[in-house]
């Protein structure tokens, strides 16, 4: 079994185990009829992820060709996600009760926020989670699909700097204006450092944080970045690629998920 695959079974079994059971004497306990009828379910649920794992995906060799000329990846490489991504949403789907119609497609949105966190480690604000679903998602249909994944991936994991900076760009422009404003500035900031807060007005700390950034990179002094202000500043600085939340993964979860699609059976 192949690292990524053994991973994600492995996550998803740790969660199972920590459900709490009900005793029998208990109240709460539910009919006999209710329990057989959900074990039944989900033993047919476990069935059907367990054949879904074990067929082996046919792929055109135009698909292959397509992708191989849209992104950054090899053919093997291609040819390994195409066999990794069907693992991977069965595994994901199995146990995701919001996901039954796409677990024969693709990913949902709960199916691919636990694949950023189990894979690469994103575990970030709901809001930039739901933006880089959306820049997978290229149809816009609510599912990702094999080569909106695939296609998505290369950038996250072979990007080049100008690919990353207009895909960072792209998640932090919150209403897809062109701009990332004040406004949505204060926002991811606000999603990303108030935690628990314990000063009486926590958000004026937030509002200093977005003058500061506002002088530091926005080029026009127009009060919000354009795409020129964005790039321009973090091609000075690459520590800015990511100033307003995490959205890509670290060069070492990246490179260990590459080198890992090569051992997919």
């Amino acid at each position: 079994m192949d690292v990524v695959t053994q991973k994600a079974m492995t996550k998803k079994s740790n969660l199972k185990s920590a459900g709490t059971k009900v005793p029998r004497g208990s109240k709460q306990w539910p009919p006999a009829k209710t329990v057989t009828s959900k074990r039944k379910q989900s033993s047919e649920q476990l069935r059907s992820t367990k054949l879904m794992s074990k067929v082996k995906p046919i792929i055109p060799p135009n698909f292959v060709e397509n992708l191989f000329k849209q992104t950054r990846f090899t053919k093997k490489e291609i040819v390994g996600l195409c066999k990794l991504f069907k693992k991977l949403v069965a595994i994901y789907g199995a146990e995701s009760t919001s996901s039954v119609a796409a677990m024969s497609s693709g990913f949902d949105r709960l199916m691919f926020r636990e694949f950023l966190q189990n894979e690469f480690g994103i575990t970030t604000e709901e809001i930039l989670t739901d933006r880089i679903f959306c820049f997978f998602d290229q149809r816009n249909d609510g599912v990702i699909h094999e080569d909106e994944w695939i296609t998505g991936l290369s950038v996250l994991l072979k990007g080049t700097q100008d690919e990353k900076i207009k895909y960072t760009f792209t998640i932090y422009d919150l209403n897809n204006d062109g701009f990332i404003t004040k406004e949505e500035i204060f926002s991811l900031l606000r999603n990303c450092l108030v935690k628990h807060p314990q000063d009486e007005d926590p958000d004026e700390g937030v509002r200093e944080l977005v003058d500061i950034v506002l002088r530091k990179m926005d080029c026009d002094n127009d009060t919000k970045l354009s795409f020129e202000d964005f790039s321009t500043s973090v091609n000075k600085q690459s520590l800015l690629l990511e100033a307003f939340g995490q959205c890509l993964p670290s060069r070492e979860f990246a490179e260990s998920f590459v080198n890992s699609i090569s051992s997919v059976q």
